[in-house]
């Protein structure tokens, strides 16, 4: 197994990790905002999506290079380099993702 195969696994399971996270986090995000109008319930999710797009992308390429990062300088079994990679780039991910929660209900106008 190369190098790059680690890495590509690793970004792989991060992205799959998050689009589950994504989806407890709507769910969640709905049941939080149900007693606001379904106008600002649908923009505050909508905006909170595209944060996490964003973040889930950033986790990916975080994991993508850490893996190889650590398998190259410091000779980490390929294994245990992408779980701590998947690890921290989920880490990584769900904090940006309760981070889009927080900025998405005020610029949906939601008080």
């Amino acid at each position: 197994m190369s190098n790059n195969t680690p890495s590509i696994l690793s970004a792989i399971l991060t992205i799959v990790l998050l689009i589950v996270l994504a989806v407890l986090s709507i769910f969640t995000q709905m049941i939080a905002l149900n007693s606001v109008s379904e106008k600002q319930g649908v923009t505050a999710m909508g905006i909170s999506l595209v944060f996490q797009s964003v973040g889930a992308i950033l986790a990916a390429v975080f994991a993508w290079r850490s893996t190889g990062f650590v398998i190259a300088k410091f000779k980490w079994n390929k294994i245990l380099a992408v779980a701590v990679a998947v690890a921290g780039g989920t880490l990584l991910g769900g904090l940006i993702s309760f981070i889009s929660i927080m900025i998405a209900i005020p610029l949906a106008g939601i008080r």
